[in-house]
């Protein structure tokens, strides 16, 4: 069953009906096909194992990182697991920048994975299987947005070691080689009437060209691309149109800073104070 409507009124239909789909393993939807798959061939207790939502997209369609941007949801999962067994959070590889109609939103197209971290206590039964489940839902878009959820399932044996999975192999090097590095930068972020001046100082600063920049925070920034220029050999400043939401500054801004082309994408992450903490937007 599909549901479309115009990419700029996707936060604002959330109480239409979603396409249900189930499927033990894998579900295919209108312009996306979801699927729970393991980085290994077994999970090893003890030890981070990694599973992921496996998103295959149409061409021409995304779905969502943690902030989705202008417009949209970002991908979400609650897990059903056996005792013991704990799911961290998605490490979101760095998103794309997609621009529809004026409107700038952040996420993921093409054949992609969104790797989850897993963790079996060390006394879990070697030759046990695990069975894993997740309640996944995401809306997928181009010129309109479509809904969709399902329940993934996966069964994996306990083993003490594991060989990479080779369907899934370079899936899941693309997105770790994609997570956000933690780099080595200062730096703060000012508001300046309605702009956000963000400076970093550091080593290997990237040139401003290629390069692209995302906020964690939501309704603090508007998502144009920012203005990036060097200031010195270890000066750079990115500049910002503030979110006509933003009513005072956070306490510290997240960034994201990427550069290269998808999928071979480079990035880095870094926490800055806000100068202006205190400070409200006209």
């Amino acid at each position: 069953m599909k549901h479309p409507f115009p990419i700029a009124a996707c936060v604002l239909t959330l109480a239409a009906p979603l396409a249900v789909l189930a499927a033990p393993r894998a579900a295919t939807s209108p312009h996306v096909r979801a699927e729970l798959v393991a980085e290994t061939t077994a999970l090893v207790p003890g030890q981070r194992n990694w599973i992921g939502l496996r998103l295959t997209h149409e061409p021409h369609w995304h779905t969502y990182w943690v902030n989705p941007g202008d417009s949209g949801l970002a991908t979400k999962l609650a897990w059903h697991l056996p005792p013991g067994a704990e799911a961290g959070a998605v490490a979101w590889p760095a998103p794309q920048r997609f621009e529809v109609g004026g409107l700038f939103n952040f996420g993921y197209s093409g054949d992609v994975v969104l790797p989850i971290p897993l963790h079996l206590p060390a006394d879990a039964k070697r030759g046990a299987r695990i069975n894993l489940s997740v309640d996944a839902k995401w809306l997928v878009c181009h010129q309109e947005c479509v809904p969709g959820k399902a329940t993934l399932k996966l069964s994996l044996p306990v083993g003490a070691q594991a060989a990479p999975n080779p369907r899934v192999r370079k899936l899941f090097a693309t997105a770790h080689a994609a997570q956000p590095v933690a780099s080595a930068w200062s730096g703060d972020a000012r508001l300046v009437g309605d702009r956000v001046e963000v400076t970093l100082t550091g080593e290997n600063l990237p040139d401003p060209d290629g390069v692209d920049a995302f906020v964690v925070q939501r309704q603090v920034v508007a998502y144009a691309p920012a203005q990036i220029r060097r200031l010195d050999d270890d000066r750079v400043m990115l500049t910002f149109a503030a979110s006509e939401y933003l009513t005072a500054a956070p306490m510290a801004l997240d960034l994201i800073v990427t550069d290269g082309i998808a999928p071979e994408v480079h990035a880095r992450s870094v926490t800055v104070p806000f100068a202006a903490a205190a400070a409200s937007h006209p």
